[in-house]
C-alpha cells in the first residue's frame, strides 16, 4: 500500500473523516468493476480458508443474528432479512437458519456461488444500491437489513441512510458494521511510534472513515436510535509490541491473523450470550477493528416529544 496518495480529508459535521475529492461515481464504477473487484477474486474470494477461519467467519455471523435476535424480542413472524453487500453469504446462510426469507444484494455472485451455492437462487446482481432502489421501487420491505463494511465505500452515507429507511419496515432495524478508524488505537500508536503511516487511510477502496464516536453521533444525525453495538476482536492490540507489530514488518500479519482467529474462538466457547458482552464491552471502550451498530428508525411520535 502506498503512503502517499493524491486525497486530502475533510471532517462532517458528525465528526466522521471522508477523503476529498470524492471520485464521480463513474470513476467508482470503474475502479471497483476493473480494479478492486479484480483484485478482490484473486486475494479474497479465491482464498482457501482454514477450517477455523471457516468456523470464525459462522461465528461472527452468528453473533450479528444472535443480536438481533435479542434486539427484536420475539416477532410474530421472522420476515425478509436483506444483506446489502452479502459478499461470500455467511451471514445469509445464519440469518437462514434462524428463519428469515433471505434477499442477497451484490455486484458479483463469486463469494456465493464459492461458498454457499445453495443460497444463490436468493441473491441480485449489479450495484447493491441500485438494487435497493429496485426493491424501495417495488414495494418490497424488510424486517432486517444489513450492511457489513459497505458504508464507508459508497459516495454519500447520507443518501444510503434514507434508502435503508425506505427500504425497512417501520418497526424493521438496520444493521451497520465499518472499520473503526481514527480510533483512539490508531491515535495511541502514532503517538508511540508503532505506526509510521495511517495505514487505514486507503482512498477510494474507503472513502469514509467512521469510529466507535462519531457513528453514534451520525446515526442519530440520521434519526436512529441504537440499540446495540458490539466490535469484533482488536487485532490492533498486536501493533502495540514489536515482536507482533504487522505494520512495520508485513511478514508478521499471518501470523496475527491467525492468533486473532484461535482467540475469537476461545472467547466463544461459553456461547454467544457471554461472547456478545464481550464485544459489545469492546466498543464501550472504542476497541474493536471492526464496529457494528445495529438501529431502529426513530418514530416521528418520539420526534416531537
Amino acid at each position: 500500500m502506498s503512503r502517499d496518495t493524491p486525497y486530502d480529508k475533510i471532517v462532517s459535521l458528525t465528526g466522521y473523516v471522508s477523503a476529498d475529492p470524492l471520485p464521480s461515481a463513474e470513476e467508482l464504477s470503474h475502479f471497483y468493476a476493473d480494479v478492486y473487484f479484480q483484485q478482490q477474486a484473486s486475494s479474497t474470494y479465491q482464498a482457501e480458508y482454514s477450517d477455523d477461519e471457516l468456523t470464525q467467519k459462522r461465528l461472527r455471523s452468528a453473533l450479528t443474528i444472535h443480536s438481533v435476535n435479542e434486539c427484536r424480542g420475539t416477532p410474530i413472524a421472522m420476515g425478509c432479512f436483506v444483506d446489502v453487500g452479502c459478499g461470500e453469504g455467511f451471514t445469509l446462510a445464519e440469518a437462514r437458519k434462524a428463519g428469515f426469507e433471505i434477499v442477497g444484494l451484490d455486484f458479483s455472485s463469486y463469494g456465493v456461488d464459492k461458498f454457499h451455492p445453495d443460497l444463490a437462487k436468493y441473491t441480485r446482481q449489479g450495484d447493491a444500491i441500485d438494487l435497493v432502489d429496485a426493491m424501495i421501487a417495488s414495494g418490497e420491505r424488510a424486517a432486517v437489513c444489513v450492511l457489513q463494511n459497505v458504508l464507508e465505500h459508497v459516495r454519500y452515507p447520507t443518501q444510503v441512510m434514507d434508502k435503508l429507511r425506505k427500504l425497512i419496515q417501520p418497526d424493521g432495524l438496520v444493521v451497520i458494521t465499518v472499520p473503526n478508524d481514527y480510533s483512539r488505537t490508531q491515535q495511541r500508536l502514532q503517538e508511540l511510534g508503532l505506526s509510521d503511516h495511517e495505514y487505514w487511510f486507503v482512498p477510494p477502496q474507503h472513502l469514509h472513515y467512521f469510529n466507535s464516536d462519531n457513528l453514534q453521533k451520525f446515526v442519530r444525525s440520521m434519526s436512529f436510535e441504537i440499540v446495540d453495538m458490539f466490535g469484533d476482536f482488536p487485532i490492533e492490540m498486536f501493533l502495540f509490541h514489536p515482536a507482533s507489530n504487522y505494520v512495520l514488518d508485513r511478514q508478521r500479519g499471518k501470523d496475527a491473523h491467525r492468533a486473532r482467529v484461535l482467540l475469537d474462538l476461545l472467547l466463544a466457547e461459553r456461547g454467544l450470550t457471554p461472547y456478545l458482552q464481550f464485544c459489545r464491552a469492546l466498543t464501550a471502550c472504542g476497541m474493536g477493528r471492526n464496529i457494528t451498530f445495529v438501529l431502529k428508525p426513530v418514530r416521528e411520535a418520539r420526534d416531537h416529544r
